[in-house]
C-alpha cells in the first residue's frame, strides 16, 4: 500500500551522502506515528459524503499548512536584506545563487513559467468540491492549522538565523511530495466513486494537486538543497552544525494535528460552524 514514507525515503536516499541527508533519513525515519496519523486523516476524509461545514473547514485549513509560495518568496528578501543593510557577506556570489535556488521553487506557483497561479488551482479544487467559495472564509480555520502556520511562519520569516528558514524550506518540500503523491489516488477514487464526478471533471479538479506530482516537488526539494549550500558559502555558516529533528519533529505533529482536528470522524456536529 502507498504510504509516505515510501515515497519520501527514496528521495532522501538520493541525496547526496552528507550530514544533511543522514539527519533528514533518521528524522523521518522515526516519525511513522506521525504519517500514520497524516494518512489515516486524509483516507477519512476521502471517503464517503460529507456536510458542507465539514469540507470547508477542511480545505480551509489544509490550505494553511501547503500554500507556500509567499513564504519562500519572504525568505527570498531576507536574503537579499542581507545585502541592502551592509551584512558582511564572505561570497556574494553565492548569495545571489542561493536566491536563485530559491526562486525556483515558486516558479509554478506564481505562474511565471505556467499559465496559472496555483492558488487559482487550490480555489477551483476546493470550490468543485465543496460547491461554493465560502470555504475561504476564516470561520472555517481550525486552530491546529493557524498554529502550524504560526510555527512555520515564525521559522522562516522571524527567526533570527536565515539557517532555520532554509532547513524548514527543505523539510516542507520533502514532506509535499510524499503528501500530493499519497492524495492523488485517494481523491481521485473518491471523487469518481462517492461523489460521481465524471473522469474529465476528475481530472480537472484535481489539477492543483496532480501539477505538485512526478517531479515538481522533488525538484523544489533539491533547489531548497542547493540553496542551504549557496547560503553556508555565502555566510560561512557550517551547517553541520545544525540538526533537522527538531524541525521535522515539530512539522509533522503539527501536520499531523491538523489532520486530526479536521478530518470528518474527530468533528461533531458542534465543533464546525453551519453550512
Amino acid at each position: 500500500m502507498n504510504s509516505l514514507s515510501a515515497i519520501i525515503n527514496p528521495v532522501l536516499a538520493d541525496m547526496p551522502s552528507s550530514h544533511l541527508k543522514q539527519e533528514l533519513l533518521n528524522a523521518f525515519g522515526s516519525r511513522g506515528d506521525r504519517f500514520s496519523a497524516i494518512e489515516a486523516g486524509f483516507r477519512c476524509f476521502a471517503s464517503g459524503n460529507h456536510s458542507p461545514a465539514v469540507l470547508r473547514r477542511f480545505f480551509h485549513s489544509w490550505s494553511q499548512t501547503n500554500n507556500s509560495a509567499m513564504t519562500v518568496a519572504g525568505i527570498s528578501n531576507r536574503l537579499t536584506l542581507l545585502v541592502h543593510t551592509g551584512r558582511e557577506i564572505a561570497d556574494q556570489n553565492a548569495l545571489l545563487r542561493a536566491i536563485v535556488s530559491l526562486n525556483r521553487i515558486v516558479d509554478e506557483d506564481l505562474a511565471v513559467t505556467h499559465k496559472i497561479l496555483h492558488s487559482q488551482l487550490f480555489y477551483n479544487m476546493a470550490t468543485g468540491i465543496v460547491g461554493d467559495d465560502l470555504w475561504l472564509s476564516r470561520d472555517y480555520l481550525h486552530p491546529s492549522a493557524q498554529a502550524f502556520k504560526a510555527w512555520k511562519d515564525h521559522n522562516s520569516l522571524r527567526d533570527p538565523d536565515p539557517a532555520i528558514a532554509l532547513l524548514t524550506t527543505l523539510a516542507h518540500e520533502i514532506y509535499t511530495h510524499g503528501e500530493v503523491e499519497f492524495i492523488l489516488p485517494l481523491f481521485r477514487q473518491w471523487l469518481l466513486r462517492d461523489l460521481k464526478f465524471s473522469e474529465r471533471d476528475a481530472i480537472r479538479t484535481l489539477g492543483w494537486i496532480s501539477v505538485h506530482c512526478g517531479p515538481t516537488e522533488k525538484n523544489h526539494f533539491f533547489h531548497a538543497l542547493d540553496a542551504i549550500g549557496h547560503y553556508g558559502r555565502a555566510m560561512g555558516v557550517d551547517f553541520e552544525r545544525y540538526g533537522v529533528d527538531d524541525i521535522v519533529g515539530d512539522y509533522l505533529d503539527k501536520k499531523a494535528a491538523v489532520l486530526e482536528a479536521v478530518a470528518p470522524r474527530a468533528l461533531s456536529p458542534s465543533a464546525v460552524p453551519a453550512p
